[in-house]
């Protein structure tokens, strides 16, 4: 089976839950959305093969996180490249948007389901960030830039309780980010939330 693969590398996770881990990423290309702050290159890729991309993971880290654009287009798919990857001894991670019901048989294959509900800030309508109905279990991932988007992150968090919440700040510069963190601090840990930052960004790399 092909997939549309804009690039797989191995580097630290620098977000989320298992943000400081090390991983190789498989980025699917394609989104179904568009959002404003979006720094990531997912629209071109090239077709690979799954023995291709099992190939290039087998040397990297023991975890491995499909992520995108949004890998959940997949479909079917997605769950054959989880379940390769599972086979040959990998910890499998996914990072989606949530407005994509998830293939069947995809849950049990993940150790981490990220999911990341986009905000007003993302400058994309209500309608077409809403989250899917019968999402599996997993953490949401909000992207904030002022302490008002933690307004409309509880609210979405109050509507799937049960979830761990993590909020990390915009920005594409090391300087924002932590800006933004040391404004956001006390409003996230207030909520009982997980404040993180983006350590590619802080770090420099991808």
């Amino acid at each position: 089976m092909a997939y549309l693969v804009n690039e797989v590398f191995s580097s630290l996770q620098g977000e989320g839950p298992a943000i400081g881990a090390p991983a190789t990423f498989i980025r699917l290309s394609g989104c179904n959305l568009a959002c404003a702050y979006c720094d990531t290159a997912h629209v071109r890729g090239r077709s690979m093969e799954i023995t291709e991309i099992l190939d290039r993971a087998a040397a990297g880290p023991e975890r491995v996180v499909i992520t995108g654009g949004e890998p959940v287009l997949a479909g079917e798919a997605l769950a054959e490249l989880a379940g390769a990857l599972v086979e040959a001894g990998k910890i499998v991670d996914i990072e989606t948007n949530g407005t994509i019901i998830p293939p069947a048989g995809l849950e049990p294959l993940i150790d981490n389901y990220v999911i990341s509900p986009k905000l007003a800030n993302s400058g994309m309508p209500p309608a077409e960030r809403r989250l899917a109905d019968g999402l599996p279990p997993g953490s949401f991932k909000f992207a904030a830039e002022i302490v008002d988007d933690l307004d409309e992150a509880a609210e979405v968090a109050a509507l799937h309780p049960g979830r761990e919440v993590i909020v990390m700040p915009l920005g594409t510069d090391p300087a924002a980010i932590l800006k933004r963190m040391a404004a956001l601090r006390r409003p996230v840990a207030e909520r009982g939330w997980r404040l993180l930052p983006r350590l590619q960004v802080l770090l420099g790399i991808r």
